[in-house]
């Protein structure tokens, strides 16, 4: 089982590509990320991240080849100058941009695709927490991976010279290059220990969180998930905790609830069916445990978000 695609798919993430132009003069594009992860790709000339964060004055500049991703909530102001733009503008409709290797045929400042990952609620699980605020895969970075030199060319080419199905190719190219960002961030956020990209490179945790994602509404116990990843009971709850900083019991509360988000969300099912999926025997329980982690109640939490799905920015 793929872990980490079942994490992005319960929180709910959906892709959808915001911008892709070239700018022949200077210009400002401020990108709202409240709810969204935003991901840019500079196709040709400089590019210069602002934080609209207070206190924030770091400007992070990409150049030709450069992938950036951004967390959820950080807003943020793409660039075509160093110094922090005086006016803005929000992302506006797609034009063509040209290819990596033609700079002599189109005299742009800067050419860039623009994507974003929305989240429309808030994620419980832990591995959000570790994505930094930041991150930032430069192009000789790209270069050392065969398939992303490749895949960046493909996206430049796609935009430059589109054709049926092109949306369709492009939101496949960044989900690619959006997948290696991630695969990166799990390596480096991994060599800390107590995180859960720690943890799933240890074989018998990764299998026990695994076992956890393929059904959480078994009646897991401790007992039986060490007897699975071949461990007795109080040498899997230590290295658990040691591995992810979290015990196992609650790690399967985290899951639950993120899967029953994706059910509330998603179906109509009744609050005493969404229960019994997640691993509950009645609804007060999952109900009491629910609103301890979100805040809400499962039909509380189920009407804001059925209010919500009107708004002219969600997708």
């Amino acid at each position: 089982m793929d872990v980490l695609a079942d994490i992005l798919h319960q929180a709910g993430m959906k892709g959808r590509i915001l911008h892709h132009r070239g700018f022949r003069q200077p210009m400002a594009l401020k990108f709202p990320c409240e709810r969204s992860v935003g991901f840019h790709v500079v196709i040709q000339g400089e590019a210069h991240l602002h934080s609209e964060q207070t206190g924030r004055t770091e400007v992070i500049t990409l150049r030709r080849g450069d992938i950036a991703l951004m967390a959820r909530g950080l807003n943020h102001i793409v660039s075509t100058e160093a110094r922090f733009p005086k006016s803005l503008v929000r992302p506006i409709e797609p034009s063509p941009v040209p290819p990596l290797g033609e700079p002599e045929d189109a005299p742009y400042l800067l050419s860039l695709v623009s994507g974003a990952y929305q989240l429309w609620n808030a994620p419980v699980h832990p591995f959000f927490k570790e994505l930094p605020d930041w991150f930032v895969l430069r192009a000789e970075e790209v270069g050392q991976f065969e398939q992303l030199p490749t895949v960046v060319a493909l996206l430049a080419s796609e935009i430059a010279h589109p054709g049926i199905g092109s949306d369709s190719v492009v939101r496949a190219l960044l989900d690619i290059l959006f997948t290696h960002i991630v695969r990166r961030i799990v390596v480096k956020v991994g060599g800390e220990p107590r995180r859960w990209s720690h943890a799933i490179q240890d074989p018998q945790i990764h299998r026990s969180i695994e076992l956890m994602h393929l059904d959480c509404a078994q009646p897991w116990t401790l007992d039986r998930m060490a007897r699975e990843v071949g461990l007795s009971r109080a040498g899997f709850a230590a290295k658990f905790k040691q591995s992810l900083g979290d015990t196992p019991l609650h790690y399967l509360t985290t899951v639950r609830v993120q899967r029953a988000i994706s059910i509330l969300t998603s179906t109509t099912d009744t609050i005493e069916s969404v229960a019994r999926a997640v691993g509950y025997q009645d609804a007060f329980g999952f109900s009491k445990t629910f609103k301890k982690v979100t805040g809400l109640s499962p039909r509380e939490f189920r009407a804001r978000d059925q209010n919500e799905q009107g708004v002219a920015w969600r997708y």
